[in-house]
This record gives C-alpha cells, sequence and structure tokens, in this order.
C-alpha cells in the first residue's frame, strides 16, 4: 500500500463525500484512493477493488483524527488469500458465516473454502443423495473438552446448508469481492458419508457418523478405490456441487485417508494389479487423477491437500501444503511447485488458528513468508497464496470462533497482501487498538492483548491445559 501526502495538505475536518468511480485501466483486485478538500474518490475495475478501497477508508477512519489529504495505490501480492472453515466437526449457522464474511472483507480476503464433509458430518443439501443429510448430517453426541478432558457430552447434534441457504452466502461473500470453494474431503474422512451409503467402503458394513475427532479406529473405514460404483457416485455428487458452487476451483481434500482396509479389499488390490501401481498410495492418487479429469470435463480446477500427493497425481492439481516434516510434506509441496505445480500455503505451524495463541503467537503468524526454502526460480511465481485453517474439533460455538480469528486475520491477511519488506510487526502492534474497535462496533468477539506473547513456561502451561483439558483455556471466564 503506498500512501503519498500531498505538499502543503492538512487531515480534513467535517462531513466530505465519498465517491465511487470506474476505472478500467486497474487491474480486479487494485484500487486508487483519492483524498482532497472535495472529499475522498475511490477508482476500481469491479466489485473487488471498489470493497478493498473501501476496507481502507474504514481502516483509515478507524484510525481517529480524519482522513490525510493524499494518494493511495494498491494492489494485492498473491492472488489467493483465504481461509479454511471446517464446518463438519461443528456446524455453524449462515448468520455466523456472513460475520466471518465481514470480518474477511476487512483485511482483503478473497477466498472462503469450506469444509462440507468429514467423519462427523456432512454439510450441504444433496437432493440426489438425500441420506447424506438424514443420515449423514446428524450424529449421537460429540467430543467435549472443558475443564475435565475429553468427554462425551451424549447430546445428539447436527445440521447442513440448504441449496438456498448456499446460495444466499454465495451472493453476499461475493458483494464483498469473495468466492466461496466447497470441499468434499475423500477418500479418507469420509464416516458420514459411509454411514449414509455403507457400500461405497470396501466392505460395505454399517457405521454410524463419528462423535469423536482425530485419527481414530473409524478413520480406516473409507472408500474403496476399486469399485466402479464408488466412481459413479462420487462424479454425480461432484456434479451436483459443481451446480451450486460457481467458483472455479473444487478440493477434493486427500489428507489422512488410512489405507489399512485397501491392503486386504480383493477389489482395491485387483485395482492396483490392473493399473500396475506401485501400492495403496498411488491408488489413491489414481482416484484423485480420475476425479480432477472429471472435474475438467465441468470445467472446474482441483485442489488436494499437499499428503494426497503421490507419483499418480499429476501437477494439474493446486496443492495446499499444511503438511511440514511427517511424511515429508514440505517435500511433496516443493518437488510439486518445482516440477510446474501451484501451491497454496497453509502452514500448520503458523496459519491453524483453531490452536491456542500460546501455540501459534500472532507475531509467528505475522513473520511467516509463503514462499517455501527450494523453490528454485519461477517457481516461485506459482505460489498463489494462503489460507489461514479454522477446523472447530474444539470451536463449539461463534465466541471462540471469532475469538481464535480475530486479530489473527489481520496478521495473516498484511501477510497474503503486503510485501514483506514493508511490514514491521512493531507497526502492526501499534495499529491493533484501531482494530479493537472496529470488533467492538462490529460486535465482534475477539483476542485482546495476544500481541505480545507470554513467557515459554506460561505458554507451554496453556497448551497442555489445552490439549489435556480445556481446550477453552485461553478465553475470557463466563
Amino acid at each position: 500500500c503506498i500512501l503519498t501526502l500531498l505538499p502543503g495538505l492538512r487531515t480534513g475536518e467535517g462531513e466530505a463525500h465519498i465517491r465511487f468511480a470506474y476505472d478500467a485501466s486497474l487491474p480486479e483486485e487494485a484500487y486508487r484512493l483519492v483524498c482532497g478538500e472535495g472529499g475522498v474518490d475511490v477508482f476500481a475495475s469491479g466489485v473487488a477493488g471498489a470493497v478493498f478501497g473501501a476496507a481502507t477508508l474504514r481502516q483509515l477512519l478507524a484510525g481517529g483524527g480524519g482522513i490525510p489529504y493524499g494518494e493511495i495505490e494498491d494492489a494485492p501480492r498473491f492472488p489467493w488469500r483465504g481461509i479454511s472453515l471446517d464446518v463438519c466437526r461443528h456446524f455453524f449457522p449462515v448468520k455466523t458465516v456472513k460475520k466471518l464474511v465481514d470480518a474477511l472483507a476487512l483485511y482483503k480476503y478473497n477466498t472462503l473454502h469450506l469444509h462440507l464433509s468429514d467423519d462427523q458430518g456432512f454439510r450441504v443439501e444433496s437432493e440426489r443423495f438425500p441420506r447424506l443429510n438424514f443420515v449423514g448430517s446428524f450424529r449421537e453426541s460429540s467430543a467435549v473438552k472443558r475443564g475435565a478432558g475429553e468427554t462425551q457430552d451424549g447430546v445428539p447434534y447436527g445440521g447442513y446448508y440448504t441449496k438456498a441457504e448456499i446460495k444466499d452466502l454465495i451472493a453476499y461473500a461475493a458483494a464483498r469481492g469473495m468466492r466461496i470453494i466447497p470441499e468434499i474431503d475423500l477418500p479418507g474422512h469420509t464416516t458420514a458419508m459411509i454411514a449414509a451409503y455403507p457400500e461405497l467402503a470396501c466392505d460395505g458394513r454399517e457405521t454410524k457418523v463419528a462423535a469423536g475427532y482425530g485419527l481414530k479406529d473409524f478413520s480406516a473405514h473409507i472408500l474403496c478405490a476399486g469399485d466402479e460404483k464408488v466412481y459413479a457416485f462420487l462424479e454425480e455428487l461432484i456434479d451436483e456441487l459443481c451446480e451450486l458452487f460457481p467458483a472455479p476451483f473444487f478440493h477434493l481434500g486427500g489428507d489422512e485417508a488410512v489405507k489399512t482396509e485397501w491392503r486386504k479389499c480383493p477389489k482395491c488390490q485387483a485395482k492396483i494389479r490392473e493399473l500396475n501401481l506401485s501400492g495403496e498410495r498411488a491408488l489413491q492418487g489414481h482416484m484423485l487423477e480420475r476425479l480432477r479429469n472429471h472435474l475438467t470435463s465441468r470445467g472446474k480446477e482441483a485442489i488436494i491437500w499437499n499428503d494426497g500427493l503421490a507419483e499418480t497425481t499429476g501437477t494439474e492439481f493446486v496443492c495446499q501444503h499444511w503438511l511440514n516434516t511427517l511424511q515429508g510434506g514440505k517435500r511433496r509441496t516443493v518437488r510439486h511447485l518445482n516440477g510446474g505445480g501451484r501451491a497454496v500455503m497453509s502452514d500448520f505451524f503458523r496459519l491453524y488458528f483453531d490452536y491456542p495463541y500460546a501455540m501459534t503467537p500472532l507475531k509467528k503468524t505475522y513473520k511467516y513468508r509463503i514462499i517455501p526454502r527450494g523453490v528454485t526460480g519461477e517457481a516461485a511465481s506459482r505460489v498463489l497464496g494462503g489460507e489461514c485453517a479454522m477446523w472447530t474439533e474444539w470451536v463449539e460455538d461463534e465466541t471462540k470462533l471469532l475469538f481464535n480469528l480475530l486479530p489473527r486475520l489481520a496478521a495473516a491477511g498484511e501477510v497474503f497482501w503486503s510485501e514483506p519488506s514493508g511490514m514491521s510487526y512493531s507497526g502492526f502492534v501499534e495499529r491493533l487498538p484501531a482494530q479493537y474497535r472496529l470488533y467492538e462496533e462490529m460486535g465482534m468477539p475477539y483476542a485482546r492483548g495476544m500481541e505480545r506473547a507470554k513467557g515459554r513456561i506460561a505458554r507451554l502451561k496453556t497448551v497442555r491445559i489445552f490439549y489435556k483439558t480445556d481446550a477453552y483455556i485461553e478465553l475470557p471466564r463466563r
């Protein structure tokens, strides 16, 4: 963001007009803001640029003392600036998601990635496969961790977005310069789908929607990769969702697929032999690649998490990086980029916001540099940008959702938008009080005072409590 103060001019006082004007010379997400005696003019070539110009104007007003006369020319460093929201472990109504969209627009995000299917629930209406909703969208209980360690609450839980709600949410986001990308996670994290349609699994045995989280005994019960009926089901489901979501991308998941059942499944083993594959990981890659080709035929591009990359997945995938050390995660991402692929960076240690501030301090997020080491030459241009991640195993309500995200969204937003040379953590901290005032005006819970991390021992104690007994340890007691 380049601010040029014009010589001899002062901060304006009293009322001033704000005008938005079309300027075809500006890129879609760029804007120009001019402040003078006649008021403020915001120039943009599209909705996104106008929204982002308005966001800057609001930030300037939040600082108090009026707006200095001058001109701002601004455009993003990265074309992909997003957040992944898990609505499966805990489901959030449209009104809450709209609050999140408002916060994202404030920091010039352009992508909301909805994680719509997992072991604990299927969260979007399907008219073609209704059992995904009246069976797969509900579970008998939920794991909770609120002071006494992990227990089951015994309370039936569920919900899903109707197609009408999704269309409304898509329109609301589009008016704020944002697209919504769906994710149907497969072949793992599919217990809810299999509970609805047991024939999708290797052995066809009946199961229930998972009430616990993480990689547990149910994690091995995944979609069969050797059964043609499974591919037909997935292609029809994908077609239905492609009709609903206009964004050019579709996320296929591909993470944490436990393949023990594939090793003893005659159909999966026959498929490995038929295709002369090296093993189960290559079979997963084949499954994802086949679905990617189907998406291509529907005019969509496919995304997978970086632990889904395999010898059988091509560079046409957009890789979403989260896994660093396990399974050679970072090496897979770097190899994908250097081989001609594209990536969105969601680094676990810096951009996973479901974890406490004691584990992922605000400064750690702000200091994140998106381009990974080992990426060579022009491959850096194929890093599309970044996404924060909000998984909701231990995020049960809107208060904790927004507490965990604010002001982290402000820090990550600067990382995604700005050149590192123009960033200063001390400057960011100085601007935070104005952000707190904005959150209060918008009626949003937030975490105050997290800009200065506690000492290492205190942080370790908080993290231990978070993991062992109380996931709400950092929230003010109600």
